[in-house]
């Protein structure tokens, strides 16, 4: 008798466990739309588009900065730069380095004192948010 009652107990946790697992999941209201994030790894070379991770990370230190200063200095890394020579890696180079390259690189590249300010926040930027 006693196994009898240990077998219908043991019967019953199963059955109520299994209910739980096999239910049916609704789904969701025509009106709630599901968004996938896709999140894309950064470049080893740390030489990608910045975002808000980045403009947050140099507001730190310089507070005047805006998304348009680091997109233009994107544009003018990727493009102005790499005109010349391949796109170094920014995370190859201590910080401290960049202002003397950037000096010397302004000056063969043509671009005004305000592009040389913008290509440096971005590097900065991209700096600030360095992979440990």
């Amino acid at each position: 008798m006693k196994l009898t009652k240990i077998s219908v107990a043991a019967l019953m946790v199963l059955s109520i466990a299994a209910c739980n697992v096999f239910k049916k999941h609704t789904k969701p209201a025509a009106s709630a739309p599901s968004v996938m994030i896709t999140v894309q790894p950064k470049p080893k070379d740390g030489v990608f588009a910045p975002g808000n991770e980045e403009l947050v990370a140099i507001q730190a230190k310089y507070k005047d900065v805006t998304m348009k200063t680091l997109s233009e200095g994107h544009k003018l890394y990727t493009g102005v730069c790499t005109g010349c020579h391949a796109p170094k890696s920014i995370y190859s180079r201590a910080a401290d380095a960049w202002p003397k390259i950037l000096n010397d690189m302004a000056r063969e590249a043509k671009i005004t004192d305000a592009q040389k300010d913008a290509v440096f926040k971005y590097v900065m930027a991209i700096k600030a948010t360095q992979p440990k």
